[in-house]
Order: structure tokens, then C-alpha cells, then sequence
């Protein structure tokens, strides 16, 4: 019940990820732009950066939090709805600055209210190390079933229907599977831990005096950054550079996620032969040496359709572990926090990492930008959507290289202290 969240975080965020700069650009062109695409790269990086402060309160408000339904429900019970208001208004097509970033940063609040306290209950309902990649995998199950229907069936409503459509359809999705989860757990979620009694200062210091967070936060805000990157390029890929219908852009994001579903059962049963954390790292760097060979579409003897669908599969086989092991390796750096300081502060820590994340995305957006907006984003002049492959590889490589030397917490923490 809880795994069924995963599709209303994703169903919104993937369709954002993808589709947003899309739209409000004009697909690419100046002349039919809501907003230019230079200007929209800032203020989508201006509104990550604002952004990103707010999830460290709400997850410290979240750990806090005492009421007869628990710590984390109030906050996704009610703040669930907003959530699906505040997408379905992004996509109204109003050519005003000011009106795209108000809604845009009620989106992001609403969807930091959200999240942040849906993010901390992992570690309170899977105590174990097989158990939270047990259970994270499931949340991955259903997280590529809302990554499908955010990626893929947006693409097919809009193609037939608009934007606006896809919005409403979407924002009703979220909601339903925000709400089947967190009334689905809502006893587990009152039998809760006892609140930190630590103020938003303490908090804040400690979480950040935590190297093994920082070190492992600083790995996939780096790997955040290229699939960022790869997420809003996919619609320009597919309808500049490959020169196909808009709608097409539907069946690469499907062999992206068919991938993730083929290797979730593979990389879950090696990391229980190897370990999550080195199956985590390895498939990083299978990804920052695949993401780079996106610029070569068209420049290679091979037909550049079949060089891009084998490739896509492959980052899907690759993605799989980015989204199976990330939570359950926070669990294990959270548990090894309360050691340290006798408390349990698992929203804190999860809402810490988003605000890093969102720096990572704030940059992503800058660098998307200006990048298409230098070197190119059209039919005739491409070369800015090829050139984002290899930095979203250059990042993806140096997450990896920080996260293989520097992280050194076993999968399985000794929990008698905890």
C-alpha cells in the first residue's frame, strides 16, 4: 500500500520533468513560445533554487508533527489535493512570466509538502536492510507505472488531445494513488516513534555533520543532474534530431521504463549477492558512459531510429538501479544518524536531500537552457540537444567516482542500538 505513492510522485514529476520546458517553448520555436527558452531555463532554475529551502523545514515540521493520525498523514492527506491543482494550473497557456512562476512555485510546495513526509515513512515500516530493498522495489514497481503514465501517456493525451487534458488526467491520478497509499498505512503510521524534540538549527547542523549523508547526497544530486538533463531532452531528441511526430516521443519513454521493469527483478536479486550499495555504483557508471553516446544519432553509419531505441533500452536496464537503491541506502545512513544522536529524524534527512537534489535540478534547468539556446535547439541546428548527452555523462561519471571512494556504511547496520 505504501509502494502505491510512487505513482503519484511520479505521475506528476516525470510529466513536469519532461514535458514543461517543452511546452511553454513552443516545442523549440521562438515564434511560438509562451516564454523564450533562455528566459525560461532561469526562471526554472531561479524556482528550483527558492524552491529547494523549503523541504528541510517541512521535513523537520513532519518529524515534529504530533496528532491522532501520526506524524506524516496530514500532510499527504491534505495537501495531496493542492498538489494536483497546482499541476494541472501549469499548464494553462498563459505567455506571462510572472503568472508561470507564481504556479510553478505552488507546485513545488505542494509537492515538497508531499513528499518530504511521504519519503520519511521507508524507514519507519521496513526495518531491515533486505526488507527496504525489498520494499523499495515495489515502490520502483509502482513509481515506473506512474513514470509511464507521467512519460508515456501524457505523450499520447497530448498528441490527442492537448496539454490541459493531460494536466486534469494526471493531476487525478496522483491524487487517487496518494490517497489509496496513506489511507491504506494509516494505522501503521499512528503506531509512530517518539518526536524529535531537536529544534530546526540542531537539526539542520546535525544532518549536515553527517558525512556519509553528505557524501552519498552529493552522488546523486551529480546523477539527478544528467537524468534531469536526459528527461527534458527526450521531446526535443525525438522531434529535432530524429525528425518523428511529437507522439513518437511516447514509445522512446516506454522503452526507457520497459527496461527499468526488466532489470528490477535482476538487480534486486544481485544485490542481495553483492550488496546494494556496489550494484547502486556500478550501474551509475553504466549510465555516464551511456548517456554521452546520444550525441551520435545521424553522425554514424547505423540508422539513427535503431541506434536510439537500442541505446534507450540499455539506460532503462541501467536506470533500474537508480531507482531501486537510493531510499533503502538513505534508510541505512538515517539509522546510522540515530546512533550517533539517539533520535529518529527520517523526514529531516530525506527532505535535506531533496533541497541538495534541487540545487542539482535548479542547475539542470540553467544549463538545459542555455545550452539550447548557444548551440541550438532546432531542426536545422541541433547541436545543443546533442551536447547535452555528454554533460549529463560527465556528471553522471563523477557522481559515481565520489560515491565508489568515499561512502563506507555497510548494507546491514547493527540496529541493537536503535
Amino acid at each position: 500500500m505504501f509502494a502505491v505513492g510512487g505513482v503519484g510522485e511520479n505521475v506528476v514529476f516525470q510529466a513536469v520533468s519532461a514535458w514543461l520546458i517543452f511546452f511553454w517553448s513552443g516545442r523549440g520555436n521562438p515564434d511560438q513560445a509562451l516564454i523564450p527558452i533562455g528566459l525560461l531555463g532561469v526562471l526554472l532554475g531561479i524556482g528550483r533554487f527558492i524552491e529547494a529551502f523549503d523541504d528541510p523545514l517541512i521535513g523537520h515540521l513532519s518529524d515534529r508533527t504530533k496528532s491522532r493520525w501520526g506524524r506524516r498523514f496530514p500532510y499527504i492527506f491534505f495537501g495531496t489535493p493542492l498538489l494536483a491543482l497546482a499541476f494541472f494550473l501549469l499548464w494553462l497557456p498563459i505567455p506571462n512570466a510572472i503568472y508561470f512562476f507564481v504556479i510553478l512555485q505552488f507546485f513545488f510546495l505542494m509537492y515538497t509538502i508531499v513528499s518530504a513526509p511521504y519519503e520519511g515513512i521507508l524507514p519507519e515500516i521496513a526495518k531491515t536492510s533486505s526488507d527496504r530493498v525489498s520494499t523499495s522495489a515495489w515502490r520502483v514497481l509502482f513509481g515506473v507505472i506512474g513514470a509511464g503514465l507521467g512519460l508515456v501517456g501524457s505523450g499520447i493525451i497530448i498528441s490527442q488531445y492537448g496539454f490541459q487534458v493531460m494536466g486534469a488526467a494526471l493531476s487525478i491520478v496522483s491524487l487517487i494513488a496518494f490517497w489509496i497509499a496513506i489511507l491504506g498505512i494509516r494505522k501503521k503510521l499512528i503506531q509512530q516513534p517518539q518526536s524529535t524534540p531537536m529544534n530546526l538549527y540542531g537539526a539542520l547542523i546535525a544532518t549536515l555533520k553527517n558525512q556519509q549523508f553528505l557524501i552519498f547526497s552529493l552522488a546523486f544530486i551529480l546523477f539527478s543532474l544528467g537524468l534531469n538533463l536526459l528527461t527534458a531532452l527526450i521531446p526535443f531528441y525525438v522531434v529535432n534530431l530524429l525528425r518523428l511526430p511529437e507522439g513518437q516521443t511516447a514509445l522512446f519513454m516506454a522503452l526507457v521504463l520497459g527496461g527499468m521493469l526488466l532489470a528490477l527483478p535482476l538487480q534486486t536479486k544481485l544485490s542481495s549477492r553483492f550488496g546494494k550499495k556496489k550494484i547502486y555504483a556500478y550501474s551509475m557508471l553504466a549510465l555516464g558512459l551511456l548517456f554521452p553516446l546520444l550525441f551520435a544519432a545521424g553522425l554514424t553509419p547505423f540508422n539513427p531510429f535503431w541506434q536510439t531505441v537500442v541505446l534507450v533500452v540499455l539506460i532503462g536496464l541501467a536506470l533500474s538501479g537508480q531507482f531501486i537503491f537510493p531510499n533503502a541506502i538513505l534508510a541505512d545512513v538515517i539509522d546510522f544518524d540515530a546512533t550517533k544522536t539517539g533520535l529518529r529524524r527520517e523526514a529531516m534527512h530525506y527532505g535535506m536531500q531533496n533541497t541538495l537534489q534541487k540545487f542539482s535540478f535548479a542547475l539542470s534547468s540553467i544549463i538545459f537552457g542555455t545550452t539550447l539556446s548557444i548551440f541550438g535547439a532546432t531542426v536545422d541546428n541541433p547541436l545543443g540537444i546533442r551536447l547535452i548527452g555528454p554533460i549529463a555523462g560527465v556528471a553522471t561519471i563523477l557522481g559515481f567516482a565520489i560515491f565508489i571512494k568515499w561512502y563506507t556504511l555497510s548494507d546491514q547496520l547493527n540496529r541493537s542500538k536503535l
